[in-house]
């Protein structure tokens, strides 16, 4: 008997429903008791949509890396579009740590409450997610400069996959201790 469906359908619902699940997680901001929910809801989609779209690119650097044709080119247009959504990431980012660093803000109630988790996670969050931007850039410069002279398992290739792997882990540690700090105190 034939399957109604095919795993490629099957494949496209499942990453469709985790992507949605994932893109409600900063619409949960709109009900909070923040001042700020704007930034707060912007930066959140921002950084969700860099996640996924991290995730897309290092899902494309296997193709690269086996030498498929056309493989290169679309790999550089998602590190293009994903490192532009990481820079407005980041400047949503400062446009919300305004209020976070303000009287009476969560810096404020973390170095009272819990000062080594400010040092630790917040001070390591916002070095670590400065990172993807020069990583992306420089891969899709990579991939820009030598697509064409990219074969299957040369150094090249070895190290356009190794950036675009530290850009998915820095987008990834970012993520997490983002929505570790908004659980321990919203801007």
């Amino acid at each position: 008997m034939k399957s109604m469906f095919t795993a490629r359908d099957l494949a496209v619902t499942q990453a469709s429903v985790a992507a949605l699940l994932f893109l409600s997680i900063p619409m949960f901001n709109v009900i909070g008791l923040s001042n700020h929910k704007l930034e707060a809801v912007l930066h959140g989609l921002g950084a969700t949509v860099t996640v996924i779209m991290s995730c897309q690119a290092l899902h494309l650097t296997y193709p690269m890396l086996r030498g498929k044709k056309g493989a290169a080119a679309n790999l550089e247009w998602v590190l293009w579009l994903t490192s532009l959504l990481v820079l407005v990431t980041i400047a949503l980012g400062n446009w919300l740590y305004i209020p976070y660093r303000g009287p009476d803000g969560p810096q404020q109630w973390l170095m009272y409450h819990s000062p080594e988790v400010h040092l630790i996670v917040m001070e390591y969050k916002e070095f670590v997610s400065l990172y993807p931007l020069p990583l992306g850039i420089a891969a899709a410069f990579l991939l820009r400069r030598f697509r064409h002279n990219l074969e299957a398992g040369s150094t090249l290739s070895g190290i356009i996959a190794l950036l675009v792997t530290l850009f998915w882990i820095c987008l990834l540690i970012g993520f997490a201790c983002g929505i570790g700090m908004t659980k321990l105190k919203m801007v």
